[in-house]
């Protein structure tokens, strides 16, 4: 959007996508505000524990620009896709950058982290957190048994028998393939001009995977799907290699925690092997499963 001059290391910062609010847990930095579409428990619990308290200023799509200069920011972190429209008013209340994460995958991710952290003055820190992450993601690669070549595939419910399929090239597809999960080839069909694209059941079954990783969340679950013929058929339902995934984690929140913990909890459920030197909060290493 041109260039804005940002305070040395600012201190009050809002972010206006899921993906940044990440990116500062990441940093160890506490926004004074973030949008939340109006429910904290969209923002994953690792990255709530590590921001601390915050104010809601509004959803994604239509951020309260009132809220937003009542806490006085002294940066906005906004995001190409949804707030253009709207930089000169959050111009006017405070220094404000804006990157494009929405459809990001994992290279993708890690430059706008650092793009984040120069706007922060925190350059050292990003590239130690990238350098740290980078070691644990190849400990996780090492996790998957020589020879177990099963293709997965992630995909969101959606209504009347859908499927939104994760395109080869997207941040989740990218983040498995990192650590040594083969993603299903066909998927390169998706997305056009996204990283995803609905199909029904039925062009689900043409790419049959080996593996699904379903992400679902209060709305989104398989119910319609479970007694569908075309859904029994499919070789990751009679295999048993279905898996449920936390929407909010695995699409929403895109960042390196989040890069984290995907690597962690999918690298698990498949192989059920945790890598040397423990595991990051979130899967028990022993079953590959969800912790308590």
């Amino acid at each position: 959007m041109g260039e804005t001059m940002v305070p040395d290391r600012p201190q009050r910062v809002v972010a206006l996508e899921f993906p940044y609010v990440d990116m500062l847990a990441s940093l160890d930095v506490s926004p004074v505000g973030v949008v939340d579409d109006g429910d904290p428990e969209n923002l994953i619990p690792q990255v709530r524990e590590r921001i601390g308290e915050w104010q809601s200023v509004g959803t994604r799509a239509e951020p309260d620009l009132e809220q937003i200069a009542h806490l006085q920011p002294d940066l906005i972190i906004a995001d190409n896709d949804r707030h253009a429209g709207i930089y000169e008013e959050l111009s006017a209340i405070a220094p404000t950058v804006v990157f494009t994460v929405r459809y990001s995958g994992y290279q993708e991710t890690l430059d706008v982290t650092r793009k984040v952290a120069e706007a922060l003055n925190r350059t050292d820190e990003a590239n130690a957190e990238i350098d740290r992450l980078d070691g644990r993601l190849d400990a996780f690669a090492r996790t998957v048994p020589e020879g177990d070549n099963r293709q997965a595939l992630a995909i969101i419910p959606r209504e009347r028998g859908t499927a939104q399929i994760q395109g080869k090239g997207s941040y989740v597809a990218d983040v498995l393939e990192r650590v040594g999960v083969p993603y299903a080839p066909e998927a390169a069909a998706f997305p056009a001009d996204s990283d995803s694209s609905s199909v029904g059941l039925e062009g689900l079954a043409e790419i049959d995977p080996d593996v699904l990783f379903v992400m679902t969340d209060a709305e989104t679950t398989m119910d319609d799907w479970e007694g569908s013929e075309v859904w029994q058929s499919l070789r990751a339902v009679r295999t048993g290699d279905v898996y449920p995934v936390d929407r909010a984690l695995w699409t929403r929140s895109r960042g390196l925690v989040s890069m984290e913990l995907i690597a962690e909890e999918g690298t698990g459920m498949l192989y059920g092997r945790a890598p040397e030197g423990g595991g990051a909060a979130g899967v028990d290493p022993g079953t590959g499963g969800p912790s308590n």
